[in-house]
């Protein structure tokens, strides 16, 4: 393969083996970004855009048009145009640090990542969740119902005082910690029983 990474947003769900013969055959007939097999997709767009404003030096193979903006990324109005896949050569005297940007905005993003390298398929932003919904016991679970039970303290307490305005603002955001911190809760209860029976079978 000619490079290194390759990044877009679908197909998703992809074995490293299709996900290789996708790229193999969009390469053997000419590579060309625009004809790929991947869905054209803002966020991709995006992806090339700011890997490209962030780490130049970066070798980039994308059909995402030439970005000349001023500013920072957040301040633009203009949506970015869609782009099917961002292929990516990295320099072995900084692909460590240029992988860690990558994999940062591909998470951003929701995007697949194809390490042609290793021959591996992952998507960044899942395996981030995972990994936080894996350590969210107990130190996690700790942070959580702190947030929720100083949100409900808060919420009652300015329901008891009744400040016009003040008070509805702080019950309003209160009751939203409270009940965040629920969801939480609940979220991460039924994701380690999934866990707690994957391990059974």
């Amino acid at each position: 393969m000619r490079f290194d990474l390759y990044v877009w947003e679908t197909p998703r769900g992809l074995a490293a083996a299709a996900a290789a013969a996708m790229v193999d055959a969009w390469e053997a007939a000419g590579g060309d970004p625009a004809a790929s097999p991947f869905e054209p997709s803002s966020n991709t767009g995006w992806f090339a855009r700011e890997l490209a404003r962030d780490a130049p030096d970066i070798e980039l193979l994308t059909d995402s048009p030439r970005w000349d903006a001023k500013g920072p990324i957040w301040l633009q109005t203009e949506p970015s145009p869609p782009a099917r896949v961002v292929a990516i050569g990295l320099d072995p005297s900084t692909a460590r640090e240029a992988l860690e940007d990558i994999l940062a905005l591909a998470a951003k993003y929701d995007l697949v990542l194809y390490d042609a390298r290793r021959g591996t398929v992952m998507e960044p932003l899942a395996v981030m969740m995972e990994q936080a919904s894996a350590t969210f016991w107990p130190s996690g679970a700790i942070q959580a119902g702190a947030a929720g039970l100083a949100g409900l303290a808060a919420a009652v307490v300015a329901f008891a005082l009744s400040i016009p305005v003040v008070s509805g603002i702080v019950i309003v955001v209160g009751g939203f910690m409270a009940v965040m911190s629920i969801y939480t809760f609940v979220h991460e209860g039924r994701a380690a029983l999934r866990r707690r029976g994957s391990t059974s079978d």
